[in-house]
C-alpha cells in the first residue's frame, strides 16, 4: 500500500511539473486517503490547487500541513501564495516571512515577499526585498524580474529596463519579464516595441487576461493621438491626488478664470482646446476599442470593453441623431436631449475601466436612462409638456454619471 502511495505522489509531481493540476490533485488525494496526516503531500496538494486558482481550498491544505510540520518552509510559502490569491496581503505578508524566519537565505522566499509587498504598494519595501533575492541568487531570472517590477512601479524607468534586460539574459522565456517589458513600453507611449512585448508575452501564455488587455493597449497605442494620450494618462496618474482632480475640473475652472476675457480670441481657443482635450481624453479609447473590433485581434478586448463599446457607439449615435434633428427641426430641448446623451456616452465607454460593483451601477443607470431618452424624444416630438422634466433627468443624470466614472 505504501509503495502505491509513493507512485501515487510520484507521478502526481511530475503531473504538476508538466502543467496538469487538475490530475496532480487527484493523485496526491488518492495519497492523502492512505495516509491523512503526511505534510508534504497536503503540500504538494495545495500547489496544485493554486494552479487552479482554488485559493480557499490551497489555503485549508497548507494550514493542515503546517499543522503536522510547523516548520515546513514550502508550507509557509504555498499559504502566503494562497492568501494573496484571496486578496488577504496581510496574512500573505506574515505567512511568507513566517517561512524567510525559518530560511532566511531562501531567495524564492524573498521574491515572494516583494511581490506582496507589491499588492501593498509598499514599492520601496519591494524593492528591497528584490534586491535581498537577487544578493543571494544573481543567476536567478525571478529575482531580477521582481526588481524590474518595483523599479517599474517606482517609475524608475531606466533602471527597470536594465533589470528586465538581465531577467531576460538569464531566461529568455521568462514571462513576466516579457511582460514588463511590454508595460514599459506603453508607458513610453506604445507602438510596435510594445505590441512586440505582449505578443511574445501572449506566445508563452495565450490564457493571461492582463496580457492580453496589455496587448489590447499596445495595439491602439500605434495610433499616435492615443499614444500620446496615453503617456499624459499615465503621467497625471503618477501625480497628486490634488493635480489630477485640477486637471478634471480644468474645464470649469476655465470658465471662470477667463470670463473677465470674453470676446477675446485667444481666450476663446484656449477654451475651445482645452475642452477638446478633455472630451478626446473620455472617446479615444472606445474609439480605438471600435476600430479593434473590426480587425484580427478582436478577441483581445475583454467582454466589459466590447460592452462598454456598444453602449458608447449607442449613446454618441443617438446623440447625433438628436443634434440633426434638433438642428433642422429646432426644439431647444432636443439639444439639451443630446447632450446628456454624449456625456453618458462618454461615461459608458469608459465603464470597462471600473472595478465590477461601480461598473454594474453605471451599467445599470444607462438602460435606465436610455429608457427615459427614448421617453423624453417621443414626448418632445408629440409636443407634450411633460418632456421637459424628462430631458433635464438626462441630462442631469449624465453629468452625474460622467462624475461617478471620474470618482470610481
Amino acid at each position: 500500500m505504501a509503495g502505491e502511495t509513493d507512485v501515487a505522489v510520484q507521478r502526481g509531481r511530475v503531473l504538476l511539473d508538466l502543467g496538469r493540476a487538475r490530475e496532480a490533485e487527484a493523485l496526491f488525494r488518492t495519497a492523502l486517503a492512505a495516509d491523512p496526516g503526511d505534510p508534504v503531500v497536503h503540500t504538494l496538494l495545495a500547489r496544485a490547487l493554486l494552479r487552479q486558482e482554488k485559493y480557499p481550498e490551497a489555503r485549508d491544505a497548507s494550514r493542515t500541513a503546517l499543522a503536522a510540520a510547523p516548520e515546513h518552509v514550502v508550507a509557509h510559502s504555498t499559504l502566503a501564495a494562497a492568501l494573496a490569491g484571496l486578496g488577504e496581503h496581510a496574512a500573505a505578508l506574515a505567512a511568507v516571512r513566517s517561512g524567510l524566519a525559518l530560511a532566511p537565505g531562501a531567495a524564492g522566499l524573498h521574491v515572494q515577499e516583494a511581490h506582496v509587498l507589491l499588492a501593498q504598494h509598499r514599492n520601496d519595501d519591494a524593492l528591497a526585498s528584490a534586491r535581498r533575492a537577487r544578493a543571494l541568487a544573481p543567476d536567478d531570472a525571478d529575482a531580477a524580474t521582481a526588481e524590474a517590477a518595483a523599479l517599474y512601479e517606482l517609475r524608475r524607468l531606466d533602471e527597470a529596463d536594465a533589470a528586465v534586460h538581465d531577467a531576460l539574459r538569464l531566461d529568455p522565456q521568462h514571462l513576466d519579464a516579457h511582460r514588463i517589458r511590454g508595460l514599459l513600453a506603453l508607458r513610453r507611449g506604445g507602438g510596435r516595441s510594445a505590441v512586440r512585448a505582449h505578443r511574445t508575452a501572449m506566445r508563452l501564455d495565450p490564457t493571461d487576461t492582463g496580457i492580453r488587455e496589455g496587448l489590447s493597449y499596445a495595439l491602439k497605442s500605434r495610433n499616435p493621438l492615443y499614444g500620446l494620450l496615453l503617456r499624459t494618462s499615465l503621467w497625471l496618474n503618477a501625480q497628486p491626488k490634488a493635480l489630477r482632480w485640477g486637471f478634471v475640473l480644468l474645464p470649469f475652472l476655465l470658465t471662470r478664470l477667463l470670463r473677465p476675457f470674453e470676446g477675446e480670441t485667444w481666450a476663446a481657443v484656449l477654451l475651445v482646446l482645452v475642452v477638446a482635450l478633455v472630451l478626446l481624453s473620455w472617446t479615444l479609447d472606445p474609439l480605438m476599442n471600435l476600430v479593434l473590433l473590426a480587425t484580427r485581434d478582436r478577441h483581445l478586448l475583454t467582454r466589459a470593453a466590447r460592452r462598454a463599446t456598444y453602449g458608447f457607439v449607442a449613446f454618441a449615435g443617438a446623440a447625433a441623431a438628436v443634434v440633426v434633428l434638433g438642428t433642422v427641426w429646432g426644439p431647444p430641448r432636443l439639444l439639451t436631449l443630446a447632450f446628456g446623451l454624449g456625456l453618458w456616452a462618454m461615461a459608458v465607454g469608459s465603464a470597462h475601466a471600473l472595478a465590477a460593483k461601480p461598473r454594474r451601477i453605471l451599467v445599470t443607470g444607462s438602460w435606465v436612462a436610455g429608457a427615459v431618452a427614448v421617453l423624453a424624444f417621443a414626448a418632445t416630438l408629440a409636443g407634450v409638456s411633460g418632456a421637459v422634466p424628462a430631458v433635464m433627468l438626462v441630462f442631469l443624470s449624465g453629468i452625474a454619471a460622467t462624475w461617478f466614472a471620474v470618482l470610481s
